[in-house]
């Protein structure tokens, strides 16, 4: 579980951009220590006008939630990505949707997992 959240601020924070539902969801992965880029599907927009606004980056890390509905708003949304020639990540979204699953539905939620499972400290796991 460790190693999963591990990576995924690794590679947050190179600066590849994390995309999520809402701000719940970017409130809870900066709880957890992402500090590089976070934009949210959900924020007044069509999902084809998201896309054109984050098509100016060549890769992305898509983080839906991880229910049937997140599944296919990330399928619809990587397609969407995909036409403006981004190279779309699901493997942090695979591998958290594999270890989460049964205990969160949603990224909103990770945080206040990690506190119930009393995980080490943001800055302890995440340092290098």
């Amino acid at each position: 579980m460790e190693t999963v959240l591990r990576d995924l601020v690794r590679d947050a924070n190179t600066g590849i951009p994390i995309i999520v539902e809402g701000h719940k969801d970017e409130t809870a992965l900066r709880a957890l220590g992402i500090q590089g880029p976070i934009h949210c599907i959900h924020n007044g927009d069509r999902l084809f006008e998201v896309a054109e606004q984050l098509a100016h980056y060549k890769r992305i890390i898509l983080l839906t939630d991880f229910d049937d509905q997140g599944e296919k708003l990330s399928k619809r949304f990587k397609s969407f990505l995909e036409t403006k020639r981004c190279k779309v990540n699901l493997e942090h979204w695979s591998k958290m949707k594999q270890v989460f699953r049964r205990l969160v539905k949603d990224v909103e939620s990770l945080n206040s997992l990690v506190s119930r499972l009393q995980l080490p400290s943001q800055y302890a796991l995440y340092q290098d």
